[in-house]
This record gives C-alpha cells, structure tokens and sequence, in this order.
C-alpha cells in the first residue's frame, strides 16, 4: 500500500507549486513553463500513489471499490431495480473511525477515493457524487472517460437506492457526462447504465427531479446517436465516435435494458419514447428498427421474454403515435417468431410470444400479413405441441387458432393455415386440460367457429368429439357459457337436440 506519509507530501507540494505558479514565484529553481512541466510530473506522481492506494484497500478489505470499466461482478445486464445490492455486489466497507475526512472536490482522484472509504455513509456519498457531477460539469469528456467513474457511481447509486440526495446527485453527474457526445456513445450507452437510468426514472422518488435529470440524460445519450444534431446536448464530435466492440450502440442499448428490466421499467418506455419524438429527438421508424434490432441480442430465454414483454407493451395504438405501424413494417413480428423458434422448449418464452404477435397484429391488414409471411401460426402450433400440460399456453393458442378460421382465404393460404390442424389440436387441449374452464370455453368456440366457417362435422366427431363435448359439459354443467357453446357444437355435429348432462354425481 501507498504510503499515507508520501502521499500527503505529493500534495503538499503540488499545492506549493500551484502557488508558485499563480504568484509567478520560482519553485525549486524552475519557473514558467518548466515549473508547469514539473507540475504535470507532481499529478502524474499523485495519481499513482492514489491508484496504489485504492488497491491496497481492495486488498484490504476482499472489496473492489472501484471495479474498471468492462469488469463486472455478475451478468452483463444485471442491475438494481429495487433497491437491493445486485450482481454479487459486496457490502458497503465500514467508513474509518472519526469524523469524515476532508477532500479537494476539485481533484476528481480524491473525490473517488472519498467515495470509496465513505460508501457506507450516505451523507459523504452524496457529497463526493455533488463534487463528481461539478467536475463532470466542467469537463464532461475526462469524467466520462475514466474508467473507474461509472462503475463506483453505481456502486453508490446500488448501494443506497432509497437516499434522495444520493440518487439525485448521482443522475446529474451522469446527465453532465452525457453532454459529451462521445462519452454518450462510448461510456453510457451500456445496458447496465442504460438499466439504472431506466430505474431512477421509473421509480418516481423524491425528489422529483431524480427521474427528470435520469430523463434528460437518457434523452442526451439517445440523441447522440440518432440526432447528434439536437438541442440539449454539446456539440457533435468532429470525427464519427467509433462505438467498443461488442457495443450495441444506445437505442439499442436502451431497449435491452428495459428487456433485462423489470415490469415498471419497461412500462416508461413509451413514456420516454414520447417524450424524445414530442422534442423531435426520434422518429417512430427510428425507434422501430431499433426495437426489432436488439431481438438479436437476446441470447438466452430471459431475454427474449424480456423482448417480447417490451413488444407488448409498445405495440398498442395508444403508446407512442405511429410506432405500432412502424414497428410491423420493421418485422418485429418477424423477430418475435425468431425468439419463440430459438427457444422453442421455454413454456414463458412462447406463451409471451403468443401474446406478443397478436398484440403486434393488432387490427392492422399488414400485421395480418406479415404474421402469416413469417408462419406466425405455425409458431402457435409448435408451442402448443411443445407445451401440452401447460394450460395457458394452451388457451392463447386455441385462441389464436380459432381467429384463424376467419381470415381470408388467400391469408390463410399465405400462413399456411388448417383448420383440420386447428381442431386437433383444441380437441387435444380439451382432454389435457378437462378441469380448466376458461379453456374449456375458449376450445368450446373455436370448435363451433369452426363448424359455422368450414362446416368440418367429420372433423370434430372424429376420435370421439362428440363425448368429449358432452364431458366438457357435463363437468361444468354450472358455467353458462361451456353449455352455450357445448350445445352450439353438439347442434352443428348434428347431435341428440335434446341431450343435457346429467347433475348428479360424477363417477
């Protein structure tokens, strides 16, 4: 560990060396632009100590204060959503014995290692991330570019999620850095940044303005990349900014986010989306591919329930104007069907998904065909293959087949569409699923959809259709609605007309 003693000299002397300079004075012989150069020398001398020093307590204590950029200590988009500790973070080290240090607030090395030996105290946090997000202020491009800034900024953030000044300080500096463009780009249009800012805004803590400075900075690091040009953030970088490998850029960025995020989070985004297209920041086609983009980025099952999740709720004609329409016309149907078909054996991924396209079809003409261009039903048929025990993949899907038997014949054609398929696989989920009624009547009017479109009697008394319909009855002879479409059935099989189930006691 650095020595505390040398340390404290190196900054004793810079700060006669500063003197020296402002006073135009000599100091140990130099003067002018030598002494600046010793200067330099004295800094570079000070930020080794405080690095030596930074390890030292990390070794200290098993505790990474200050985690580089790129390191995580758990999944890549895991971050804080309801004020507990994530991604394996430690607890916050003890702060040392007696009052609260001083630090120079203008000396960025000393306001992080303020932080990191008074993270326990939400007081000094508070304080150090006020004095980070004036440096940031003055020079967004050198905080942002530091590499150990975010990852101790959201330590802090993580570890005290319910401190209104520590939260409240914590977005401004972030909004500050995001007035850098290339640092937008480059440094905060990470997921894991992305996913707090999502949180801060969702949260609706007081005060107020820690959703508003989360907004605004998401809105400066979105428009870094898709109007650089726009009111509200610096200047455009002279040269295109040359995003990290592996970066998904921010819109992208922003929407994996939401998909790791949880519910709440996922619900502000067209509130955000709004926000950005009202500020002429975004168009609803931007947005759109952005969206129907990230889908490959989804690697594992979580994320695509994520995917889907999100599509749901950005697809109603009420979220943000024209984006339902544009996100059809970016095949976002299209990558639904891909999530369901990469993880096919995921009973969540494919009930979401069933509910994710017919929210995306919606009542739109090009929904319906681009659900049956990409085989959007046969990607309902496979879950319900898939997945026959699970009862509510099996009502959306029975469902979402009986709709089919209404479309045109030529979209029908296109989607590769049976009804004889359709009724299989209703009758099939009646038997599975004897004791669910909702299914039950779901099953109960498709099969007399059916029958009204097709008039396919052969089809639904084969392999004993007609028993099955008069079980179904007879074991909810109490719900209106199984004998409404029970006896709508067994009058289109052309059955006893005066049939009924009997009450009594079942064997």
């Amino acid at each position: 560990m650095a020595s505390a003693s040398e340390l404290q000299s190196t900054q004793a002397e810079l700060q006669s060396v500063k003197r020296a300079l402002q006073n135009g004075a000599a100091y140990l012989g130099l003067q002018g632009e030598a002494l600046q150069k010793y200067l330099l020398q004295l800094n570079e001398k000070e930020n080794l100590l405080l690095s030596k020093q930074l390890r030292g307590l990390a070794v200290q204590e098993s505790f990474e204060p200050l985690l580089p950029a790129g390191a995580s200590s758990g999944p890549t988009r895991g971050y804080a959503t309801s004020g507990q500790v994530t991604n394996g973070a430690h607890q916050p080290r003890p702060a040392p014995v007696g009052d609260a240090k001083a630090f120079n607030r203008d000396n960025l090395q000393d306001v992080l290692v303020h932080m990191a030996e008074y993270e326990a105290v939400p007081a000094e946090c508070a304080k150090a991330l006020k004095a980070l997000s004036s440096l940031a202020y003055a020079n967004a491009r050198v905080v942002g570019q530091d590499e150990r800034v975010l990852p101790a900024l959201l330590r802090a953030v993580r570890l005290h999620s319910r401190e209104g000044a520590v939260q409240l300080t914590a977005m401004r500096a972030i909004s500050n850095m995001a007035y850098d463009q290339e640092v937008a780009l480059t440094r905060l249009a990470q997921p894991d940044v992305m996913g707090q800012l999502l949180t801060s805004m969702a949260s609706k803590s007081e005060p107020k303005e820690i959703g508003a400075r989360a907004s605004e900075a998401l809105a400066r690091i979105i428009a870094a990349e898709v109007k650089p040009e726009s009111e509200g953030g610096g200047p455009p970088p002279e040269q295109p900014v040359q995003l990290p490998a592996g970066s998904p850029g921010a819109l992208c960025g922003l929407f994996l986010a939401a998909c790791s995020a949880e519910a709440v989070c996922k619900e502000i985004v067209p509130q955000l989306l709004l926000q950005l297209s009202s500020n002429e920041v975004i168009e609803a086609k931007q947005a759109a591919e952005g969206f129907t983009r990230c889908e490959q980025e989804c690697k594992n099952p979580g994320d695509g329930v994520g995917w889907l999740a999100l599509a749901k709720i950005l697809s109603p004609m009420d979220s943000v104007r024209d984006l339902p329409a544009a996100l059809v016309e970016a095949g976002a149907i299209r990558a639904a069907a891909s999530i369901m078909a990469r993880f096919i054996d995921d009973s969540l991924v494919q009930l979401t998904g069933i509910e994710a396209m017919s929210s995306l079809v919606g009542n739109r003409w090009a929904g319906l065909r681009a659900f049956a261009d990409v085989g959007g039903m046969e990607r309902v048929e496979e879950a319900m293959r898939r997945h026959g025990p699970d009862a509510l993949i099996q009502t959306k899907g029975v469902r979402a087949l009986g709709s089919g038997v209404q479309w045109p014949q030529d979209i029908q054609e296109r989607a590769r569409y049976s009804h004889r398929r359709a009724v299989e696989l209703t009758k099939t989920a009646m038997s599975q699923h004897g004791g669910d009624v909702e299914l039950q009547i779901a099953a109960l009017e498709a099969l007399a959809k059916y029958l009204d479109k097709t008039k396919c009697v052969s089809d639904i008394k084969e392999a004993g259709g007609e028993g099955l319909v008069k079980m179904m009855m007879t074991t909810h002879h109490a719900n209106p609605k199984v004998q409404q479409w029970g006896r709508h059935v067994l009058t289109g099989i052309g059955a006893d007309p005066n049939w009924a189930p009997k009450t009594g006691t079942l064997p």
